[in-house]
């Protein structure tokens, strides 16, 4: 009966501790990240700019476009987060929320956009 529930007890902490992995963000068996591919229109302070971005599984590569200037940017998208590297103007951090590309954080002044967004469009341009 006692090896019957120090059976039961190792199943349980075991269990315990893959939840608990699990919640930490130690999940081996990560979630697919993100489809961002295509063209996503500033809103807001950013309706001047467009972001126009090819993905190849977690590889994000694309331009940031404002008044007929663009911007090279390359990414990694981890889930619904988009990081994109540092450039002179800054870096980016991007969440999926559905159709939106939210600026969550970053650096430089690009990142002074935080909170604002990026909207999907199935337009072959952004009017703004």
């Amino acid at each position: 009966m006692a090896f019957h529930r120090l059976t039961l007890l190792a199943c349980a902490l075991g269990l315990g501790a893959a939840i608990g992995a699990h919640a930490n963000g130690d999940d081996t068996h990560a979630r697919p990240p993100a489809e961002v591919a295509g063209l996503w229109c500033g809103d807001g302070l950013l309706h001047e700019f467009s972001l126009r971005l090819n993905q190849r599984e977690e590889q994000v590569e694309g331009e940031l476009l404002r008044k007929g200037r663009s911007r090279s940017i390359e990414g990694r998208i981890e889930g619904q987060v988009l990081r994109t590297q540092s450039t002179k103007v800054g870096a980016l951090v991007l969440e999926k929320q559905g159709d939106e590309l939210r600026v969550t954080g970053g650096d430089g002044p690009i990142a002074l956009a935080r909170g604002t967004s990026f909207r999907r469009s199935e337009a072959a341009t952004c009017t703004g």
